[in-house]
């Protein structure tokens, strides 16, 4: 649908999971029962990945567009067509999840988590190379790192800790100043960003919250949650009162869309407008896609 709630237009039945528009503002990528791929007027569906046997995450783009990292217990890639499918970790006795490439698209970050420890480690996009970045032992506290992501430099990657302290973190890429940027309990959903990475948007006990990454200013922007940010930094869509809504990025002019229910979302400019892609509740019984 567009930003302003109209031209809806509906593209699949049923439960479709997590969706987001390719980079290429051509196609659709979503995520139930594998990985799979459909045109802008609802043709085309097909599956690029169906075959694995554990739960598939959310995919990632490479920056160029021409790659897919995503979880299904190790860390796997492929090209966007679905071909060339790799396994970069092989790691059967833990946990891998999380992946996000780095801007130069030569890096992966991704989470590790075993009986005894959880691990924030990154690796070439080949599977080579890999380092440990961060890690801490689960004993006596069970801890979770979540959504590792870097920043538009490179230089710097933000996090989620779960643990005896929570929050909103961030650590440079050589292991160095790993510091809490914000203390609470985050929902459990992505960070959002816009292209520029000038902004990261996020949210917490059903608030939404937005922070300058070149200042670390947060900035509470009302009641809210799973919030997106457009691709230009200007508007957050997001749930709150079992509506989505949409809003300017700081605070002002919110307007509720039309009626969902914990959905995803993604954004793509398609000209000099934008449009939402989500999954949620269509009517309170049919669950499907819209855009």
């Amino acid at each position: 649908m567009d930003e302003d709630g109209s031209n809806v237009i509906h593209l699949i039945d049923g439960t479709p999971g997590s969706v987001q528009f390719t980079p290429n503002d051509e196609k659709i990528i979503g995520v139930f029962s594998g990985i799979w791929s459909i045109n802008l007027d609802g043709s085309g569906f097909t599956y690029l990945v169906d075959s694995l046997s554990i739960d598939i995450s959310l995919p990632v783009f490479s920056p160029d567009g021409s790659k897919i990292a995503f979880t299904s217990g190790d860390i796997y890639i492929m090209n966007i067509d679905g071909t060339n499918l790799q396994n970069l970790t092989n790691t059967p006795d833990v946990r891998d999840r999380f992946p996000h490439f780095s801007p130069d698209g030569d890096s992966i970050v991704y989470t590790t988590d075993s009986d005894n420890e959880t691990t924030i480690s990154i690796m070439d996009t080949n599977g080579e190379n890999t380092r440990k970045l961060i890690s801490k032992s689960t004993e006596p506290y069970p801890c979770y790192y979540y959504y590792p992501r870097y920043n538009i430099n490179g230089d710097k990657i933000y996090y989620k800790y779960l643990g005896e302290q929570r929050g909103l973190c961030s650590i440079n890429t050589d292991g160095t100043d790993d510091t809490i940027l914000f203390a609470g309990h985050l929902a459990t959903n992505f960070f959002s960003m816009p292209k520029d990475g000038s902004k990261l948007v996020f949210s917490c006990n059903s608030h939404i919250y937005i922070m300058n990454t070149a200042s670390n200013e947060i900035v509470d922007l009302g009641s809210g949650s799973y919030p997106a940010i457009s691709s230009n930094g200007t508007k957050i869509v997001y749930i709150g009162n079992a509506y989505v809504n949409v809003m300017n990025s700081d605070g002002s002019e919110k307007k509720k869309l039309r009626y969902g229910n914990k959905p995803s979302f993604s954004w793509n400019p398609f000209g000099d407008e934008y449009k939402i892609v989500f999954s949620g509740r269509r009517e309170i019984k049919n669950k499907g896609i819209v855009f």
